[in-house]
């Protein structure tokens, strides 16, 4: 009877999730990569149309099923609406899908009703010269949230995005070159069993200020006296080495006595 005891005590019940690859793949395209803003640009005080915003950023998040059988996933899309000082960044005109092959979106379009009405838009100056980003981070994001539903084995599915850059803010702002950058994501309804490799997806968009003015650092100013007093210093040293100052010295001295000895003849 001990041994079977002890046998009974020496059971142990592993449990090992199968994992399965979704087959799932995320990719973007974007209508453009960069655009540059210039200080001195027109920035229209009311805005009646789209075009009074500033330029088309669209984009296009495709979503290519596998061998896999699935029956639901969900893309949730974010983008920089706003900066920290209620600057606007992006601004969400349209969201495109194929309705009939269950793709859906949730999300608010021309929240402002430009094109409808007049809006009357100003911008605060900002200091962007040490962000290198603004994402949802160092941003206030929006969101839009996607279904698909009744997925068909290796069939490709598109969400179509479009937005405006507010010029204003960028105009307004000291910058060089930054990036504006949205971002989105796709989960299977069953993460723990189903898994997406490459579910996440940045959505870049550069903007270039030409003529914005570079800030030197404080630590550079300081170097850059230093290393002048000590050349300076090092030069001076040298002269005198040379014996430069003495010669001047005796020179002085001797056109002195000159000028003594002229003046005594006169």
């Amino acid at each position: 009877e001990s041994n079977e005891e002890e046998e009974l005590d020496n059971i142990v019940n592993i449990s090992i999730p199968v994992r399965y690859e979704a087959e799932i793949h995320f990719t973007r395209i974007t209508n453009i990569n960069f655009y540059e803003v210039y200080s001195t640009g027109h920035v229209p005080s009311s805005v009646r149309n789209l075009n009074d915003i500033g330029p088309e950023f669209n984009f296009t998040i495709k979503i290519t099923t596998g061998s896999i059988p699935l029956n639901t996933a969900f893309v949730t899309i974010q983008f920089p609406e706003l900066t920290k000082a209620q600057n606007q960044l992006m601004y969400l005109t349209g969201v495109d899908t194929d309705q009939a092959n269950g793709v859906t979106c949730d999300a608010t379009i021309n929240p402002l009703k430009i094109g409808e009405q007049p809006y009357s838009a100003s911008f605060k100056e900002e200091n962007f010269r040490s962000t290198k980003e603004l994402n949802c981070e160092t941003a206030i994001c929006n969101t839009i949230n996607c279904w698909l539903k009744d997925l068909n084995l290796k069939g490709d599915y598109f969400v179509n995005v479009s937005t405006r850059i507010w010029n204003g803010t960028f105009a307004a702002s000291t910058f060089q070159a930054l990036q504006l950058v949205a971002r989105a994501e796709i989960d299977t309804l069953d993460p723990k069993i189903f898994v997406i490799s490459n579910n996440k997806l940045n959505i870049p968009l550069a903007i270039l200020k030409p003529d914005g003015k570079s800030e030197v650092p404080i630590g550079i100013l300081i170097g850059s006296v230093i290393a002048g007093l000590l050349l300076l210093t090092a030069l001076i040293a040298l002269l005198w080495k040379l014996g430069f100052f003495k010669r001047n010295y005796d020179k002085l001295l001797k056109n002195e006595e000159e000028n003594g000895e002229t003046t005594e003849l006169n």
